[in-house]
């Protein structure tokens, strides 16, 4: 009787030695093509379970936007100055703005040298000036030869005279620049009385009523 030959072992079980070479190669190979990085996401979003977009771990750049400095308004600009430099205005005996008047004796016994919003000192400290809606206006006299006038009695503000030859009234008669007496007054007409002003210097010859 013949006996059978015993039946042939078992294949050997394959390692998986070639199969971690090839997963390695292939990690390699998307390194070198710039996807790796997306791999090591996937991994990452698979270890923590997460479906969707990967959950952002580190490394944000993000920084609030910078304050805008507040900026001050504008100052409003100013209001239209009451005169300008040259223009003769009247004022009453308290030296309040009349309105503008003219330079030939008619009306306006002040001409405007300066027009300042900041009121700053008159180039003369001693001129007379008033202000007038946030305005300073420096002044000085302007009289007319043969107007009538009111002058104060010592110090205050010339005024034109309602009515010539009126009780009070002067009437100019001869304007002296820069005189300290009556020595400059004309001859050839009648005039009883002479006033010096300052600044500018000034004498004014006049009959006085």
């Amino acid at each position: 009787m013949t006996v059978p030959p015993p039946p042939p072992p078992p294949p050997a079980p394959k390692g998986n030695g070639p199969l971690l070479v090839g997963l390695i190669g292939g990690f390699l190979a998307l390194c070198l093509l710039g996807v790796c990085g997306v791999a090591v996401v996937g991994v990452v979003a698979t270890k923590n379970g997460r479906k969707g977009s990967p959950r952002v771990v580190a490394g944000s750049t993000y920084s609030p936007p910078e304050a805008v400095p507040a900026t001050t308004p504008a100052p409003p600009p100013p209001p239209p100055a009451p005169a300008r430099i040259g223009q003769c205005i009247g004022v009453d005996t308290g030296g309040n703005f009349l309105g503008i008047g003219n330079c030939n004796g008619t009306s306006g016994t002040y001409q405007v040298v300066s027009v300042d919003y900041d009121q700053r000192a008159c180039a003369d400290p001693g001129a007379p000036y008033i202000t007038v809606t946030g305005y300073r206006l420096c002044l000085e006299h302007h009289l007319v030869r043969f107007f009538c006038y009111k002058f104060p009695k010592e110090e205050g503000w010339v005024v034109h005279a309602p009515k010539c030859k009126a009780k009070g009234t002067v009437h100019v008669i001869d304007i002296v620049p820069g005189a300290s007496n009556s020595a400059g007054c004309t001859r050839d007409r009648k005039w009883n009385r002479w006033y010096r002003f300052t600044h500018p210097t000034v004498v004014y010859c006049v009959m006085q009523y």
